[in-house]
C-alpha cells in the first residue's frame, strides 16, 4: 500500500528545529524502551501507549464530532463530552481486545480485510470493486491506504471478539414486553404551578439571617479575579483615506473572486413535508415512513403533485398552495433539502429527503442556474472591500510596530508613547472574564488578557474595526467579600429561598386534599405521552418527573427555578401486547440484543482494566498534555485539563 510524506517545512527555523529533533533521538535512542515510558501516557502491562498514539486517536475522534456537529461542537461541549478520557479508555480497550482476541484465536488476515474492503458500497461501480473510487475516498479524508486499512481491521478484530463473547447472551421476552411498553405505555398528568415570587412579599429577612446565611454560604458570593487596562485602538477607518485603490486593481480582484460577486442558483420547489417529532417512538416512524411511500407512490403514478401536497402536507403556509415554496436561492432551503435540490433536473420528484423539519417529498418546477453580476454594478462594493482589506493590513502593521517599540522599553509606558505619537489611551476595568471589557475584544483575548501581570505589556489583539495594544494597569485577585458588600443580593437570595419553601409547604396542603379539590383549581395538563418521548410534554424543565411517572398516582412537589409545580396522574393507557406486529417485535429484539452485546464487552473491558488484576496503569502526564504553549513573546504552559 502507498505511503504519503508532505514537506510543509521552510526556512532556518524549521531546519533548525529538525535538527533539534535529531540531537533529540540521538541522545535519548528514538527508539529505546526507556524514552517511550518517559512520553507515555498510559502503560497497559508492558505495553506503552504514547502520546503520539493518544493524539492521533484524538484527532481522528474529534473530527467525527466535528463532521457531525460542525460550528455547534464548542471548547465547551468537548469538555463537557470529556473527550480526553473517551479517546483513552477506547485506545486501552482496543488494545485489551487486541491481546485477548489473539488468546482466543482470533484474527482478521489479509483476504479478510481485500473481502470487507470490496463489501463497502461507496468503493463499488456496477457492483464490483473500483480501486480508483477507492483511492478517491481515501484522499478526500487524507487518509493513506495503511491507516485506513489499519482501522477497519481494528474494527473487523472487535466485532469477531464481540460475537464470541456474547454468542450465548440473548433477550428474554419479559425484556422484549417492557421494552414494548416502555414505547407505547401512554401517561397523562394533571400539574398546577406556583411562581414563590407571589410569596415573598411576605417575607421578612432579620439582619441575624443575613449574616448566619452568609457565613454558611460565603465561597457563593466569591468575586471573580477582575483586571484594568490600557489600550490605544489602531482602527481600520482611520486610514482607509490615504488607501487608494485604482479601477485595475479593483478589476483584478474582481476577476479573482467572482464567486463573490454572483446571483447563486435559484429553485423553484413544490414539497409534501411530514413532520417527525423529537422523541417519537419506532412504532409512530414506521408509521411515518409508511405515508410516505404511499404519497411517493401516487406522485411516481402520476397524481398532480399540487392535490397531494394540499391533502398530506404538514407545511400549513404551503399546503394550501399545492406545496409551492416559491423561487428561491439554495441557502433558502433546510440543510438535506438544498443538496438534493442540484442534482434534480426540472419536472423530477424525489424523495424521502430528510431535513431538520421532517421529510420532503420534492417536486423541482424550475431552476435559473448560478450567473456572474457585472463588475459595472459591484465596482464601488469591490474597491471599498479592497481598500477596507488593505486598510486592516496597515492596522495591524502600526499595531505591531507601536507594541515592538514599547517591547524594547525597560519599562513600557503607554501613556507616554501615546502622548508621544499623538494617540488616544482608552482606560477601562476593573472588569471580570465575563463581563464586557469595553474594547470589542474577543473572549479569548480577554482570556488571554488575564495571564499577564499588572505593568506588562499584552498580546496585539484583533478587534472587529481593526486591532489594539494593550498594558494591564492593576489586577485584583478573587476574593470573598464583606458581608456589606453583598448584603442586599444576601437578602434578596434568602427571600427567593423562603419564598419557595412557603410555596412548597402551600402546594403540599392542597396534594392532601380530594381529588375534587384539586381539579376545581383548573389544572393544566400534559396530553398523552410515553416514556420513549424526549421530554414531557409542557414539564420538560423537571427530567426527574419522567423517573416518578410510577409514583405519581398521588400528588407530588417539584421545584423549578422558582417554580414550584403540583404533579399527578391524570391517565395511563397500558398498550395491548397483542398489537406488536412482527416487524417491531423483531427491531426491538434487536436493538435490546445489541445493546446487551455491547454492556457485555464493557464489562468484560472494564473488568479486564481493574487496577487490582495489574492490568492497566494510567499515568497523568501534565507536562506533554499541556495545551498551553507560548504566550506571545513568553513561555507560558497552560495546565493541562487532561483527567
Amino acid at each position: 500500500m502507498l505511503t504519503y510524506f508532505r514537506k510543509h517545512s521552510k526556512g532556518w527555523l524549521a531546519y533548525t528545529a529538525f535538527g533539534a529533533i535529531i540531537v533529540v533521538f540521538v541522545l535519548w535512542g528514538g527508539s529505546s524502551y526507556l524514552s517511550r515510558e518517559a512520553s507515555m501516557i498510559a502503560k497497559v502491562n508492558r505495553h506503552i501507549i504514547s502520546i503520539e498514539q493518544f493524539s492521533k486517536a484524538y484527532t481522528d475522534q474529534l473530527k467525527i464530532y466535528q463532521d457531525r456537529f460542525g460550528d455547534a461542537l464548542t471548547p465547551e461541549m468537548i469538555k463537557k463530552l470529556d473527550l480526553k478520557k473517551t479517546v483513552l479508555d477506547q485506545v486501552i480497550d482496543d488494545y485489551i481486545i487486541e491481546v485477548d482476541a489473539k488468546k482466543m484465536g482470533i484474527e482478521v488476515t489479509d483476504l479478510d480485510l481485500q473481502q470487507a474492503i470490496g463489501q463497502v458500497p461507496a468503493f463499488n461501480k456496477d457492483g464490483k470493486f473500483d480501486d480508483a473510487i477507492y483511492r478517491r475516498y481515501l484522499d478526500y479524508e487524507r487518509l493513506a491506504p495503511a491507516e485506513f486499512e489499519l482501522k477497519l481491521s481494528k474494527d473487523i478484530l472487535k466485532q469477531r471478539f464481540m460475537n464470541v463473547l456474547t454468542e450465548n447472551v440473548t433477550v428474554p421476552r419479559y425484556e422484549l414486553e417492557a421494552t414494548y411498553h416502555y414505547m407505547n405505555d401512554a401517561y397523562e398528568l394533571s400539574y398546577i404551578s406556583y411562581d414563590s415570587a407571589t410569596f415573598a412579599k411576605d417575607v421578612q429577612v432579620e439582619q441575624s439571617q443575613t449574616s448566619a446565611y452568609f457565613d454558611t454560604n460565603k465561597d457563593r458570593y466569591k468575586l471573580p479575579p477582575k483586571i484594568t487596562l490600557a489600550a490605544i485602538e489602531y482602527a481600520a477607518a482611520g486610514y482607509l483615506a490615504s488607501t487608494p485603490v485604482t479601477k485595475e486593481e479593483a478589476l483584478d480582484y474582481y476577476e479573482s473572486h467572482k464567486t463573490e460577486f454572483s446571483e447563486p442558483a435559484k429553485f423553484h420547489v413544490r414539497h409534501i413535508l411530514i413532520k417527525i417529532d423529537k422523541g417519537a417512538d419506532a412504532n409512530l416512524l414506521a408509521q411515518k415512513e409508511q405515508l410516505i411511500d404511499k404519497i411517493l407512490a401516487e406522485a411516481n403514478a402520476g397524481k398532480d403533485f399540487t392535490a397531494l401536497a394540499a391533502q398530506y402536507s404538514q407545511d400549513e403556509q404551503t399546503a394550501k398552495k399545492g406545496g409551492d415554496m416559491g423561487t428561491l436561492p439554495r441557502e433558502g432551503y433546510p440543510q438535506g433539502v438544498r443538496e438534493v435540490l442540484e442534482s434534480m433536473k426540472p419536472g423530477a420528484v424525489k424523495g424521502p429527503v430528510r431535513s431538520p423539519l421532517g421529510i420532503h417529498i420534492l417536486k423541482l418546477e424550475g431552476k435559473e442556474e448560478k450567473k456572474a453580476i457585472p463588475f459595472e454594478k459591484v465596482e464601488a462594493t469591490v474597491t471599498d472591500t479592497l481598500r477596507l482589506q488593505r486598510a486592516k493590513i496597515t492596522a495591524r502593521a502600526e499595531a505591531e510596530k507601536a507594541f515592538m517599540q514599547l517591547y524594547e522599553q525597560s519599562k513600557p509606558d503607554l501613556d507616554a508613547f501615546a502622548k508621544a505619537n499623538n494617540l488616544l489611551v482608552k482606560h477601562v476595568g476593573p472588569f471580570s472574564e465575563g463581563q464586557d471589557s469595553g474594547l470589542s475584544m474577543s473572549p479569548d483575548a480577554v482570556k488571554k488578557a488575564f495571564a499577564f501581570q499588572t505593568g506588562e505589556l499584552g498580546e496585539v489583539a484583533s478587534t472587529p474595526v481593526g486591532f489594539l495594544i494593550y498594558m494591564v494597569t492593576k489586577k485584583e485577585p478573587s476574593r470573598i467579600p464583606d458581608l456589606k458588600e453583598v448584603a442586599d443580593r444576601v437578602t434578596t437570595d434568602i427571600r427567593a429561598k423562603t419564598a419557595v419553601e412557603k410555596a412548597k409547604e402551600y402546594a403540599k396542603k392542597l396534594a392532601a386534599g380530594s381529588p375534587e379539590q384539586l381539579n376545581a383549581q383548573n389544572p393544566g395538563t400534559t396530553g398523552e405521552f410515553t416514556r420513549a418521548t424526549a421530554a414531557v410534554p409542557k414539564l420538560s424543565m423537571i427530567p426527574k418527573i419522567a423517573d416518578d411517572l410510577d409514583s405519581l398516582k398521588t400528588p407530588k412537589v417539584f421545584e423549578n427555578n422558582g417554580t414550584v409545580y403540583l404533579v399527578w396522574m391524570k391517565s395511563k393507557k397500558t398498550a395491548d401486547i397483542r398489537a406488536m406486529d412482527k416487524k417491531l417485535n423483531d427491531m426491538i429484539m434487536k436493538q435490546l440484543l445489541m445493546k446487551k452485546q455491547e454492556l457485555t464487552l464493557k464489562s468484560y473491558l472494564d473488568q479486564a482494566k481493574d487496577e487490582k488484576k495489574g492490568w492497566h496503569k494510567v499515568v497523568k502526564n501534565e507536562g506533554n498534555m499541556g495545551e498551553g504553549g507560548a504566550a506571545g513573546r513568553r513561555n507560558r504552559s497552560a495546565p493541562s485539563d487532561f483527567n
